[in-house]
């Protein structure tokens, strides 16, 4: 990240708190976003080293559907699954045409 813009922002009299929300922030965002969908996916995809890593009572979403499913496939599986799916779907089209819109 660039020093000068934060640098600039405070010769025209941003105290650090409106430096950091106005300046800081908005460049760091794309990277706390991908970090934070990153981190989402891994932990959906780490089944197994969460079966063997977790305390007794202790249940993540994973595994929890892990469970679930090896009982029986419940409606309250469906609607979580429904769920993920539709926020996925969701999050791909917003990002598709905002970068859509960013290019024209």
């Amino acid at each position: 990240m660039d020093k000068s813009l934060e640098t600039a922002a405070a010769d025209l009299y941003a105290t650090p708190w409106r430096c950091f929300r106005s300046v800081t922030l908005p460049l760091m965002w794309p990277g706390i976003l991908a970090g934070a969908m990153l981190a989402f996916v891994i932990s959906l995809d780490d089944v197994v080293i969460t079966e063997f890593v977790k305390a007794p009572g202790q249940d993540t979403l994973p595994t929890y559907m892990l469970g679930q499913i090896r009982r029986a496939v419940t409606p309250e599986m469906n609607a979580i699954s429904t769920v993920l799916l539709t926020v996925s779907i969701v999050t791909v089209s917003l990002l598709f045409f905002l970068n859509r819109k960013k290019k024209n």
